[in-house]
């Protein structure tokens, strides 16, 4: 007995030292941008509401450069919208372009911290893009998280920047292609924690595996309002942003 005791122990040791040694060796991510000044992204928008009795949409390109890393690692970019165009019927509407760019400010997680339309009174608020626009803010984990991770961010209540408590939940759910690039697939799910008539989402995000840039989002959002113009589609909405 103490013979078979002893191989039983000594067979068992290799095989826990492997799957510790698989458990070490399993990659982690923490899934936070770091970006360098100059850094030029562009993107495909498509926003489309499914309103009554024509559907509406508004399609454009998103162009993204980074003016400034501070040596804390905040960052500014400045963002505009180019060719856009507003869809409803069998309208195409061309929307002139917009010379003025926003500048928005990021702390080192990729979280905005403050933003050139917060003091600016003819930006209209637009719950709608401000519930998808905190999914990708506060996406990256508190710690590093392997294939098949979950996390949660909370969004605390900001005038400011025109956004309600919520809760985020994330899903870190594998490798995948996006075109030309290799990229990592997080799930999300958004929900509003302080209203009776709660805003949800839910959807996808695709960043970079190389620098954890965003390559693609998908989202669809119910419950929440556009613009503050009453003659303003409103209705359940989705909006797809993918990389040039």
């Amino acid at each position: 007995m103490m013979r078979a005791s002893f191989l039983t122990r000594f067979a068992v040791v290799p095989l826990t030292m492997s799957l510790a040694l698989a458990i070490r060796q399993e990659p982690t991510f923490d899934l936070t941008w770091h970006p360098k000044t100059d850094d030029a992204l562009s993107y495909k928008m498509r926003f489309e509401i499914e309103s009554n009795p024509e559907k509406f949409a508004f399609v454009g390109h998103i162009k993204s450069r980074v003016v400034k890393v501070k040596p804390n690692g905040d960052y500014d970019v400045e963002t505009s919208i180019k060719d856009a165009h507003v869809l409803h019927g069998t309208h195409d509407d061309t929307v002139p372009n917009d010379d003025k760019a926003t500048i928005d400010t990021y702390n080192a997680k990729g979280q905005k911290i403050s933003s050139s339309e917060d003091n600016d009174a003819s930006e209209q608020a637009n719950p709608g893009f401000n519930t998808l626009d905190a999914v990708t803010d506060q996406l990256s984990p508190k710690d590093p998280v392997a294939i098949g991770g979950t996390w949660s961010s909370i969004i605390k209540p900001n005038a400011k920047q025109k956004r309600e408590a919520a809760r985020v939940n994330y899903t870190l759910i594998g490798k995948v292609k996006e075109g030309a690039y290799p990229a990592l697939k997080i799930e999300y799910k958004y929900r509003e924690t302080e209203k009776d008539h709660p805003v949800t989402a839910e959807g996808y995000v695709l960043v970079s595996q190389d620098d954890f840039s965003l390559v693609r989002f998908e989202g669809a959002i119910k419950g929440a309002k556009f613009s503050d113009d009453a003659d303003f589609p409103s209705g359940d909405a989705t909006l797809s942003v993918v990389r040039d």
